[in-house]
């Protein structure tokens, strides 16, 4: 028996027709067909009444859709598992990155292609993390690297000569809305007692949490908001931003492409704006020249 025919099989229980089992599968409808037939044979047991439309599972194939569920998840989860124990490539060639969870979706992935392409092929473990538990795997050496944010006010305190540090860029934190169809904000700040905004919020602990409590509190004007929503992810609360639930703070180049359409619009002055730096930290000494070496370059 073959994994495809189970796919198969459930892909036919849900649709109830051959025709749209087979292009969901993207195979002919007589090659479906011959699989499906292929499967009853292995079973030695009828699954399917055809002599109906649309087609119906027999009360074998009722039966037999939860232990093919059942074969699949297993199947699938031990790939899974079985796939992790397998070596991205000599443990000490791997290079263990954590990175601020914001940054895995934003400047990450076209910085580790940058750095293929002009450093050489790297092998990278990426972790997305909250900025404290970044420190703290670095301190504990989970981690090779760390990708964070930092903020003079909220610093990322590590002994310099042991935690060395490279400044990679900037990135603004900026409050935002829905726009409507002329391109303002459904929500601006700063509210007011008697009709406080609604408050997209990040989760306590959270680092860019901590980021917009300084802003707020910096604010030469108070704010009025009415916090109905929380996330630890930055994706989370955007997508809940552009769908109009209220104002919330992002880091500017995680809605470039919203702003660009027109989805979001800045929801308040530069009072309520700060700017972050975009840090890379290693631990000194390293166990992994390939660490050694990475960070040479990086530093050239």
């Amino acid at each position: 028996m073959e994994t495809k025919w189970l796919e198969d099989f459930l892909s036919l229980a849900e649709t109830r027709s051959f025709s749209r089992a087979a292009a969901d599968r993207h195979i002919t409808q007589s090659a479906f067909s011959r699989r499906i037939m292929a499967l009853e044979e292995w079973l030695n047991v009828e699954l399917v009444d055809r002599s109906v439309h649309p087609a119906k599972l027999t009360s074998a194939g009722w039966l037999f859709r939860r232990i093919a569920a059942d074969l699949l998840r297993d199947a699938y989860a031990a790939r899974t598992l079985l796939g992790g124990h397998q070596p991205l490539a000599e443990p000490h060639k791997v290079v263990q990155f954590a990175v601020a969870h914001t940054l895995v979706f934003t400047l990450f992935p076209q910085w580790l292609k940058k750095l293929h392409d002009d450093f050489g092929p790297l092998p990278a473990r990426v972790h997305a993390v909250n900025v404290p538990e970044g420190v703290q795997q670095l301190v504990e050496g989970e981690c090779d690297i760390l990708l964070a944010f930092h903020h003079p006010q909220l610093p990322i305190l590590l002994d310099a000569n042991q935690y060395p540090h490279l400044l990679l860029g900037r990135e603004r934190i900026l409050p935002f809305s829905a726009a409507d169809g002329a391109g303002r904000p459904l929500h601006q700040l700063p509210g007011s007692a008697e009709r406080p905004l609604p408050f997209l919020a990040y989760s306590a602990g959270a680092f860019i949490g901590n980021v917009v409590e300084m802003i707020r509190l910096n604010a030469r004007t108070p704010s009025h908001l009415s916090r109905g929503f929380e996330t630890h992810m930055s994706e989370a609360l955007k997508a809940m931003l552009v769908a109009g639930h209220g104002v919330g703070w992002l880091p500017e180049s995680c809605v470039a492409d919203e702003l660009a359409e027109g989805k979001l619009a800045i929801a308040g002055s530069d009072e309520w704006v700060t700017q972050l730096e975009v840090r890379l930290y290693r631990a000194m000494p390293s166990t992994k020249s390939v660490v050694d070496e990475l960070w040479a370059w990086l530093c050239r």
